[in-house]
């Protein structure tokens, strides 16, 4: 079993360096192709949090790419008690959704890296659950609200190979509420 995981390990490093090395024939000038990422980062303006997220990219000239992008981050979680000697038992949680779409711009060249800014809009969904426990009584109360919001983003893919990369992005939102930031890093993968 041990022989088995660092064998994984000693594949992986080896995976990883030879993607390092090898020369890539980046492709951040093309077109008509599809771009799917994974990232995590952290949300800063609502407290330091993190946040998860995934897109989904279309770049239909040589510096235009329409976007989709989702995210979720989890805002607060903790637990208290209350009433007579403490005997009562809470749990709050609540939480952000992100649906947005947009355009980025992108400055790509014949290099391994393309820079891009952009603009979107979309809607942000804030969740909260409190849930008591105590004195024969168990209840649990669910609010949700849902806001219009624009956003500026800066960022850029770094092309290891012809299809995969890493992404880096920091994005400002303005909602009705609420105001902003997101920092993230992560991986994509260009197809066909």
């Amino acid at each position: 079993m041990q022989f088995a995981v660092r064998g994984s390990v000693l594949l992986s490093v080896a995976a990883s360096l030879a993607m390092a090395v090898l020369p890539a024939q980046a492709q951040p000038t093309e077109t008509n192709v599809g771009i799917v990422a994974i990232s995590a980062g952290g949300i800063f303006g609502l407290g330091g949090h993190g946040s998860y997220g995934a897109s989904l990219e279309d770049p239909v000239a040589k510096h235009w790419m329409p976007d989709i992008d989702f995210s979720y981050s989890p805002l607060t979680s903790y637990g208290y008690s209350y009433g007579f000697n403490d005997t009562g038992k809470g749990l709050f949680t609540s939480s952000m959704l992100d649906l947005n779409g947009g355009v980025k711009f992108r400055f790509a060249g014949k290099r391994n890296w393309a820079p891009y800014i952009g603009v979107g809009a979309g809607l942000l969904r804030f969740s909260t659950t409190n849930a008591t426990s105590g004195f024969g009584t168990t209840a649990t109360v669910n609010a949700s609200r849902t806001e219009f919001a624009g956003n500026f983003s800066v960022g850029g893919l770094y092309y290891v190979t012809d299809h995969l990369g890493f992404l880096m992005e920091a994005k400002g939102y303005v909602a009705q509420r609420n105001q902003f930031g997101r920092v993230s890093l992560g991986l994509f993968f260009q197809f066909p």
